[in-house]
């Protein structure tokens, strides 16, 4: 049966409007099986994946492990531009060298085996699950930043993680007191003597609850300690402040995970590691000193993973944020994996965009009959960063989107991670999936992408309506030149707008000219239209010449919203007398 609409191409195994995570969460694993399911190895995937085994695995076989000095390397720093899979391959990489891990009764070794296709991946990571069976510590710095406006430094923030995934008190002078109270052997009985202060209530109830357990420590603490608190009030007045030498810091952090998991091989996942510290020197020397300790502490039975958005053989302009002071951990961090972001693409296709054999056909059978009108509408000039052959399979895999709209919307959400840290920021496939069923964002929100008819296609316009909040944080000038040619034109006029709203696009990128040609592409509504251009040219043209209130430039063929200070410089630039000599001069 042919398809009338463009949600009606998909295939019915995996509904577009299912749940898709925002973005991979090291802490979230109730929907664990869900993400395992779905996760997609791609050929780069696969080929990172058994690089690293391979390291890990002649690291723990070398010479010297059992020697002095802290036996083999064990620093690895996973990179990848924002969105490039970093994180769940970390995540799935711990879960699945960790035995004990299982869902629904199936390790989850072989939910990951499931999803790789070559067996020498398979038995790689079978013959490194068994050797090293470590007790893993997942760590998101972002998160960690996000939550708690101070910066502290690596090792503390792992620590406090450790301590809270030990099972003791979110509250770090409860926590301390907790830890006190074990070593010495009173840890028990101080949670009796807490059950009856509490009338009944245990004190596992209430520990993370700071009102709460500090007020019953502060009463407790003097029966326990009197010779260090002996007046009401003192324990509430402590303040803790970390003194603690480094070198020590690590010795209890590894002598707490390995005597709490009853494992000798700890493997440490910090994530985000690159923006945590990126900004802060005194971050990275710290950073560099903890995993000198932890390589000389473990002996080789500690493994330290970080990820980021920066290799560490260069300042990379393209991160979120950039530091050439990175550079100082390459020794720290000797086993590198780098995931590209190229793969995007596929796992968008495989995950999200997969149609039916039903729909392949009505779609072959669209660009059959109009594939060289849209290669010709949807022509890009001088863009060598996203230049992609727009052929039948491309068409095929990627509708309702185009080859060049994937490299655009990388590019964009990478330049809105670079503002924003990348905090709360869509991953590429949750846009797309938002771009498809939203019915807010799509086509003047008469309705979602999905519910059109079929030959619509996604534009530069649906990419900035569902990113317009995050576009309005960090890219204000813009923002408020979109938002002066909706004052000026009014909503009425769409294809103002559509092309305001492209312009800001194209302005964020900066490296795709905001020609007629190029914004006209970018607008083509339907695969069986006439190109725009003809339309978006004689709109530039009465955008630039309005009145003051839209602040649009354009020099050379090529237009930009302008910032105030901009305009006024123009404007007075126009009224300078300049000779013809002057000029050639």
């Amino acid at each position: 049966m042919a398809s009338n609409i463009i949600g009606d191409l998909f295939d019915d195994s995996r509904r577009i409007d299912r749940s898709i995570e925002k973005v991979i969460s090291y802490s979230n694993e109730s929907k664990l099986l869900a993400e395992i399911t779905e996760y997609v190895v791609t050929g780069g995937l696969e080929s990172a994946f058994k690089d690293l085994l391979e390291k890990m695995s002649l690291a723990m076989s070398g010479p010297g492990n059992d020697s002095g000095g802290g036996g083999h390397e064990i620093g690895v720093w996973v990179s990848g531009f924002y969105g490039s899979g970093k994180s769940s391959f970390t995540k799935y990489l711990g879960f699945a060298l960790d035995q004990n891990k299982t869902l629904e009764g199936k390790s989850f070794l072989s939910h990951l085996q499931d999803r790789l296709c070559t067996n020498a991946t398979k038995a790689l990571f079978t013959k490194v699950s068994k050797i090293l069976n470590p007790h893993v510590v997942f760590l998101d710095l972002a998160s960690e930043m996000h939550a708690g406006g101070e910066m502290q430094d690596v090792s503390s923030v792992l620590r406090n993680k450790v301590l809270r995934d030990c099972g003791y008190s979110n509250d770090i002078k409860v926590a301390e007191l907790e830890l006190m109270l074990e070593k010495d052997g009173k840890f028990e009985e101080f949670k009796e003597a807490a059950k009856k202060d509490l009338k009944g209530t245990s004190w596992e109830d209430v520990h993370n609850m700071p009102l709460i357990s500090n007020t019953v420590c502060d009463r407790l603490a003097r029966q326990f300690y009197p010779n260090i608190w002996q007046n009401k009030g003192e324990f509430a007045n402590v303040r803790i402040t970390s003194t603690t030498n480094e070198r020590i810091r690590v010795e209890e952090i590894v002598a707490l995970v390995k005597r709490k998991s009853g494992k000798n091989n700890i493997l440490f996942i910090v994530d985000e590691v690159g923006q945590y510290v990126a900004a802060r020197p005194e971050l990275i020397i710290n950073l560099d000193g903890f995993s000198r300790n932890l390589k000389e502490v473990g002996g080789g039975t500690v493994w330290l993973f970080a990820t980021a958005q920066q290799t560490l053989t260069e300042d990379n302009r393209s991160a979120t944020l950039n530091s050439p002071d990175l550079y100082k951990l390459k020794d720290r961090f000797p086993i590198t994996v780098h995931l590209e972001a190229t793969d995007i693409k596929e796992i968008c296709h495989k995950r999200l965009l997969t149609k039916s054999t039903a729909g392949k056909a009505d779609l072959s059978k669209l660009f059959h009959e109009n594939g060289a009108a849209l290669r010709h509408a949807t022509q890009l000039l001088n863009a060598q960063h996203y230049d992609s052959p727009l052929d039948s399979a491309q068409f095929l895999e990627l509708y309702p989107f185009l080859p060049a709209h994937f490299e655009i919307l990388l590019q964009l959400l990478g330049k809105l991670a670079r503002r924003t840290g990348g905090l709360g920021l869509r991953s590429a496939i949750k846009v797309l999936q938002d771009v498809l069923i939203d019915k807010s964002i799509s086509k003047g929100g008469t309705g979602s992408l999905a519910d059109q008819s079929l030959g619509a296609l996604a534009t530069t316009v649906t990419f900035y309506d569902s990113l317009d909040r995050e576009i309005q944080t960090s890219f204000s000038q813009v923002a408020d030149g979109v938002k002066r040619v909706i004052e000026r034109f009014g909503y009425r006029d769409e294809p103002f707008i559509a092309v305001a709203k492209t312009i800001a696009i194209l302005q964020i990128l900066e490296n795709l000219p905001a020609t007629a040609q190029n914004i006209a592409a970018l607008m083509q509504p339907e695969v069986q239209s006439s190109s725009l251009k003809e339309v978006v040219s004689k709109i530039l043209t009465e955008l630039v010449k309005s009145d003051s209130m839209v602040p649009l430039g354009e020099k050379e063929g090529q237009y930009s919203f302008l910032s105030r200070a901009a305009i006024q410089l123009q404007e007075v630039l126009e009224k300078l007398d300049v000779k013809t000599a002057e000029k050639r001069s």
